[in-house]
């Protein structure tokens, strides 16, 4: 069986690291923050650089002219769309914030409900595992009672019963137990400690 000692902690740090739906709100987070940023940008004026040649005229030779020169464009009021643009990016940047939240606290949740099926299936597994041994005894004594004499066949039925339902509760423990293992990993996006 695959042993998971890591700490809430470090099983936490594994799912900000391989989990791809926290990474994929990760990068939906820094888009909306790149937003923003545009937003405010659009907010300054505008500076660049022009250059060309023109050659025209009527008849032969043509006249040709050339320029070179900064452009500045600034459009200091329009509607407050600039303004709107800033608010809109900032709701989606909250937005993407408040989903990868919600997306940690339930990763968290899914980690802690899966340490405790874990550590519970554990000493399941090792209390089904002296239940086993017990009724593995017991039918053993019974059994020689019964070929002695001593035991009816309705005692040696029960103890064949009772250790067949223990080795059940057993295989059940053990598949508690990898079910809990496969949680982890599946949280954690398929890495294990």
């Amino acid at each position: 069986l695959k042993e998971v000692n890591a700490s809430l902690d470090d099983l936490m740090a594994m799912a900000h690291e391989n989990n791809p739906h926290l990474s994929a709100l990760l990068y939906q987070e820094q888009a909306a923050s790149a937003g923003i940023d545009m937003s405010i940008y659009a907010l300054f004026p505008s500076l660049s650089l022009n250059a060309g040649i023109n050659w025209s005229g009527a008849s032969f030779p043509l006249v040709w002219n050339w320029f070179i020169g900064p452009t500045l464009t600034w459009n200091p009021f329009n509607g407050f769309r600039n303004l709107n643009l800033i608010d809109e990016a900032t709701a989606r940047l909250r937005s993407a914030r408040a989903r990868r939240a919600a997306l940690e606290q339930q990763i968290y949740l899914d980690l802690s409900k899966a340490i405790a099926q874990l550590k519970n299936a554990r000493q399941r597994m090792d209390v089904s595992d002296l239940i086993v041994k017990q009724a593995q005894e017991n039918l053993d004594l019974v059994s020689e009672r019964y070929r002695v004499g001593k035991a009816s066949a309705l005692e040696l039925t029960d103890a064949q019963v009772a250790l067949t339902e223990a080795k059940s509760d057993q295989v059940q423990a053990r598949f508690d137990y990898q079910t809990a293992v496969a949680q982890i990993k599946h949280t954690t996006g398929g890495e294990l400690p």
